[in-house]
């Protein structure tokens, strides 16, 4: 059967003819490109993402454990400081130990006839000092200030025990405090107070000090027999 379709074309039906030609064809293939590479950019770009995290989660372990490492340093650093300090105080105390019996040794040879002491006491340091040494580590003063009280029958015996600890290593600055007029009995004596500085010389100091005054000693007696 034929069937004839006499209608205007304006009011004919027109057939689907969908044609991309070769432009079309450019343009799909273009947008597909660019879509794999989106794509295969956004798997390299989480892949490296992946990549650093794990990175960075290894470097904060590395680091904690580096953390470890470095806390039980400066632990040892503080107590191999406290160790220092100990041994330090400790080098300086046992330099000084023998100090005091050769102070008194001292003293009791330059204590002349007539004069005897009766008290040895040693001056508080002052308040400044006191707290220095609480802050700091512990350290031995070396140069310490004294008091010396005692008895003279005469001024001159005083002045020649005066005389004699001045020219001792141990002792310095000395001077007269007071001087007071007692009587025992039947007897006139006089009591005194001497203020002073006790150097508390180290074993070694004391030797260098009593080998120099045997060379003064030495040089003194060469020099009056060259004289005479």
């Amino acid at each position: 059967m034929i069937e004839i379709n006499l209608l205007p074309k304006e009011y004919r039906k027109r057939s689907f003819d969908f044609s991309l030609g070769k432009a079309g064809l450019y343009v799909i293939g273009g947008a597909v490109g660019v879509v794999c590479m989106l794509f295969a950019i956004t798997f390299l770009q989480k892949a490296q993402i992946t990549e650093l995290d794990t990175n960075i989660a290894r470097a904060k372990r590395r680091a904690a454990m580096l953390q470890k490492d470095i806390q039980l340093v400066e632990g040892l650093e503080t107590v191999k400081a406290k160790i220092t300090q100990r041994m330090s105080a400790v080098e300086r105390l046992d330099s000084h130990r023998n100090v005091w019996v050769q102070i008194l040794e001292e003293m009791a040879r330059d204590v002349p006839e007539f004069v005897w002491l009766v008290k040895f006491s040693q001056d508080e340091l002052p308040a400044r000092a006191a707290d220095d040494t609480t802050t700091a580590a512990p350290t031995v003063q070396v140069v310490r200030p004294a008091r010396l009280e005692g008895y003279s029958f005469t001024l001159n015996a005083l002045a020649a025990f005066m005389i004699n600890i001045m020219r001792s290593d141990y002792f310095a600055e000395v001077e007269l405090v007071s001087t007071n007029e007692v009587k025992f009995d039947k007897y006139t004596a006089f009591n005194f107070v001497l203020s002073c500085d006790v150097h508390l010389l180290a074993d070694e100091e004391s030797r260098k000090s009593v080998a120099q005054a045997d060379v003064a000693k030495k040089k003194k007696t060469t020099s009056h027999k060259s004289l005479n």
